[in-house]
């Protein structure tokens, strides 16, 4: 069983699918995404789906989902947004991504906020008898 840690993605859907094929990842093993698949690249929305899909594959919320939440407001976040939030995404590479959200259904933006919403902000591993405590950033 192997492990595989992957952070940033940011939508680069070629650069995720290297390294996909560079570490071979098999059913048995995880790949923990440490947050930052959405934004700067067009393919964020699509590869967000795709993690989200895999069995094995777990992931942190990074701060550009947490962006994205607020950007978008209520109902997908507590915070009413009074326009920075919007502006603030935009500034680091949301609009690609929200282009994309907005031709998405509602029922597939439910099912995202949703796994976003449940997505922690670290995860503890053992590897080799090793604890680790895997996050985005500090």
């Amino acid at each position: 069983m192997k492990i595989a840690v992957i952070s940033d993605i940011h939508g680069n859907e070629r650069r995720f699918d290297s390294i996909l094929a560079q570490i071979d990842l098999k059913r048995e093993d995880t790949l923990y995404v440490l947050g930052d698949v959405i934004d700067r690249y067009p393919g964020g929305i699509r590869l967000l789906r795709r993690i989200m899909a895999m069995p094995n594959a777990r992931m942190l919320l990074g701060n550009h989902e947490y962006m994205m939440l607020r950007a978008l407001g209520r109902p997908y976040d507590d915070n009413p947004d009074d326009g920075r939030a919007l502006a603030h995404w935009y500034r680091n590479g949301g609009e690609v991504t929200h282009r994309h959200w907005k031709r998405l259904r509602k029922s597939t933006r439910s099912q995202i906020i949703e796994y976003l919403h449940s997505l922690p902000r670290n995860i503890d591993i053992q590897v080799g008898g090793t604890d680790y405590r895997l996050i985005h950033g500090a």
